[in-house]
């Protein structure tokens, strides 16, 4: 099964990342949803004609869908399947068997659950774009006993690389010589910095 993270038409991820939960649409949607749905409920509780109770799961149907069925139909015009593809075959199965309420109470969870995954992969984005903002732009390493700046993607296994009192470290190794004190807080969280000495 195919994953049901949000694209552009050109398979590309959409870069919008909200901050706060509430900047998520999916969440947006599921809020209005359930307030449909528990209106639905109380309609259905106090009687009210079956037909009104009916439109009414409809509209909580419509919103908490509004979130996934979009996007599960152009990935299944592409032939890729997802989870969405499942909830909806179950929200149209319900509906097809008369129960709009049991439709509208999945497409609300759903909507919840797509909205809290695209909160936590933004979130997650981010954390690794201020990890990447980390490695330096430059590294000096020892050729022949010369000093020589290269980008780190240049480095190569066997290099010598200097780092001087304050400097980022731009790649993993073993130390030859010195002793110091690294902060890896970004790596374990570990606010203390990590005596490392020779090997």
């Amino acid at each position: 099964c195919g994953h049901d993270e949000p694209r552009t038409d050109d398979g590309e991820l959409e870069e919008h990342e909200p901050e706060r939960l509430w900047e998520v649409s999916e969440l947006r949607f599921a809020a209005v949803a359930g307030v449909f749905l528990v209106a639905g409920y109380l309609a259905d509780r106090n009687d009210a004609s079956g037909s009104a109770v009916t439109a009414i799961y409809a509209i909580a149907l419509a919103l908490g869908a509004w979130t996934f069925v979009p996007g599960t139909l152009k990935r299944l015009a592409k032939g890729k399947i997802g989870v969405g593809t499942l909830m909806t075959i179950a929200a149209v199965g319900a509906v097809i068997l008369g129960e709009v309420a049991e439709a509208a109470a999945l497409a609300f969870l759903y909507s919840i659950s797509e909205g809290l995954e695209e909160y936590a992969v933004a979130r997650t984005r981010r954390g690794l774009r201020a990890l990447l903002s980390l490695v330096p732009v430059e590294a000096t390493i020892l050729r022949d006993g010369t000093q020589v700046i290269v980008a780190p993607a240049d480095l190569a296994i066997g290099d010598l690389l200097l780092v001087r009192p304050g400097e980022r470290v731009a790649t993993d190794g073993f130390i030859r010589t010195g002793r110091t004190a690294l902060d890896v807080s970004a790596l374990t969280g570990e606010s203390v910095p990590v005596e490392a000495v020779t090997g």
